[in-house]
Formats: C-alpha cells, sequence, structure tokens
C-alpha cells in the first residue's frame, strides 16, 4: 500500500497531525503534490494543544485548504488518515459536535476551488504528512518549503515516488 497521485490536472493535500501532549502542544503536516508526486509545497505547524485528537486532524486539514488557496491552486484533492473527519467531510452534513465550526470551515474553503474531493488514505500512504506534523516538535514557527520538502524527509518522498506506476 502507498502513496497515489491525483489525475493530471488536480493536486492532492495530504495532512496529518500529531500530539505533543507533554509539552501540550500539537504538530500540523501538509504536503502538496501534483499528479507526477513531486511537491508543490510542504508545510510544518506548532499549535497549542486542542481538546481532542480529531480536533486537531480538523486543524491540519483547514490549514492544508488555505495553502491551496495561499498559492491559488485549483482542483483539490484533500486526503488524510482520520476516518472520522474523512465521513464528516464527506457528508457534508451540518455537524453539531465541538469541531463542527472546523468541518464548515473546510467546506467553506472548499467552495473556492473547481474541483474538490475528499479521500481517505491509510497511515501507510500519508507517511509524509505525517513526518511533517511529527518535525513541528522541533520547529514552534510555521515553516513552509516551495517545490521541495524538507531534506531529512526527502527519503520518504523519494519512497513515495519509486512506488508509482
Amino acid at each position: 500500500m502507498a502513496w497515489t497521485p491525483p489525475e493530471t490536472q488536480h493536486f492532492k493535500l495530504n495532512y496529518d497531525a500529531a500530539t505533543f501532549i507533554e509539552d501540550n502542544k500539537a504538530g500540523l503536516g501538509v504536503v502538496l503534490r501534483n499528479s507526477e508526486g513531486h511537491p508543490i509545497a510542504s508545510l510544518t505547524q506548532q499549535i497549542p494543544l486542542p481538546a481532542t485528537v480529531i480536533e486537531v486532524e480538523a486543524l491540519a486539514a483547514r490549514r492544508a485548504m488555505e495553502l491551496a488557496l495561499e498559492l491559488s491552486l485549483d482542483n483539490i484533492v484533500l486526503e488524510g488518515d482520520n476516518e472520522s473527519l474523512f465521513k464528516a467531510l464527506k457528508s457534508r452534513d451540518k455537524s453539531l459536535t465541538q469541531y463542527g465550526h472546523l468541518i464548515k470551515d473546510i467546506l467553506f474553503l472548499s467552495s473556492h476551488f473547481s474541483e474538490f474531493t475528499v479521500s481517505f488514505a491509510r497511515r501507510q500512504c500519508n507517511k509524509m504528512a505525517h513526518s511533517l506534523a511529527r518535525k513541528a516538535k522541533s520547529l514552534p514557527f510555521m515553516t513552509v518549503w516551495m517545490d521541495v520538502v524538507p531534506l531529512d524527509l526527502v527519503s520518504i518522498l523519494q519512497a513515495d515516488l519509486t512506488s508509482l506506476p
């Protein structure tokens, strides 16, 4: 099982979150790739620890959407490894959960794209975003890399690319 690229002329936004309970912090990780699997941008951001894991995941998804908008991209596939969040975004129903406002934000942001879909990926298919989320522990400020991923994570990107058909 490996990362899969989006269709031609589409971009895939993989996101993930990590919690650092001992520091009362969380990390957001985002990687934006084209249909050939090459990075357009990658991001890591440290934030205060929210109350629940799904809130951290929703914040990572929202940050991914904001990044795509900031880069004026279109035709987006938003992909993460939290099945509950995936189902909430896919249903597009109003959510009365404590993270419902984040779902609403993500869906509002999705209206700015010509095409928008959500996708679920198993953790092993989301390694790059997960590694970026973990990297936030050592980077207290949001960091964005354009057209690359951090040097210490290149091997993960290369593993994804070599698994492509």
